[in-house]
């Protein structure tokens, strides 16, 4: 596996939605979601420490960030799950067909920006399309709610590629760039380990990471069944492809966004 046009191979570009909550004294249940390329120097924008801080946060300094979700396939998405997350009651996403009274009348109640209204709409919003079937993690640094969050999401049947990780939130920021890399163009010669063509620049290729085997996209696609769960319509394509060579669970979007030139 290799880049034949010598330019070295590129990050993708970084985006999360983040979750945070006011330290100040009696307002410890306020809960703020917002989206950003650096967590980090957002918090910090946040807390006044520099500038450019949302002016809406300002009234309950500080802040703490429990979580981040991150692994979205573009800005633009990423800035449609905020929306969503921070509007559950108006959001189609969360709307009151897919989800029990009980879970509705808590998204659609006034409690808007409390910590347990944005927990539960987050586990409601990975269990509904089309956020079920992208290649999303969720990053949070407290074991306990991590694994509060792990919980309430398997309650709402969040598909199983989605990850909970329990990771320090800067940590993952600066390792993002290495978890998905643009491959550039394929080495000269180079061949798809499926149909056994010689790949190139006219056809979207990948490459699993385990093994480094290299195939068309369409060739994965087509090895891989997408798979139905019941209460949500079955993609076109696959949220998890097997590789040919090692048998690997492959996320289908993190193939596409490495195959993806960034801007």
């Amino acid at each position: 596996m290799g880049d034949g046009s010598g330019s070295g191979i590129a990050p993708c570009v970084f985006y999360c939605c983040y979750l945070l909550r006011s330290l100040k004294p009696g307002t410890r249940d306020y809960v703020y979601v917002g989206s950003t390329p650096n967590p980090v120097r957002r918090l910090r924008q946040h807390n006044g420490e520099i500038s450019a801080g949302a002016f809406t946060t300002r009234s309950r300094r500080p802040w703490e960030m429990l979580l981040i979700v991150h692994g979205f396939p573009s800005k633009a998405s990423a800035l449609q799950f905020e929306w969503a997350w921070q509007n559950p009651h108006l959001s189609r996403h969360s709307s009151v067909d897919s989800v029990p009274f009980d879970v509705s009348r808590v998204l659609y109640g006034p409690r808007q920006k409390q910590l347990a209204t944005k927990l539960l709409a987050l586990s409601v919003m990975l269990a509904a399309p089309p956020f079920c079937f992208w290649p999303l993690a969720i990053a949070c640094p407290d074991p306990v709610l991590c694994d509060s969050v792990r919980t309430q999401a398997q309650r709402h049947r969040v598909p199983r590629h989605i990850a909970f990780e329990n990771r320090d939130i800067a940590q993952v920021f600066e390792q993002a760039p290495m978890q998905c890399m643009y491959l550039g163009l394929p080495a000269p010669g180079e061949t798809c380990v499926i149909c056994r063509v010689v790949l190139d620049e006219a056809r979207p290729w990948g490459a699993c990471t385990v093994c480094s085997a290299p195939w068309h996209l369409y060739c994965l696609a087509r090895t891989t069944s997408p798979s139905s769960n019941g209460s949500r319509p079955s993609p076109l394509l696959p949220t998890i492809a097997s590789c040919s060579q090692c048998q690997a669970d492959v996320l289908w979007g993190q193939v596409v966004r490495a195959f993806v030139q960034p801007q």
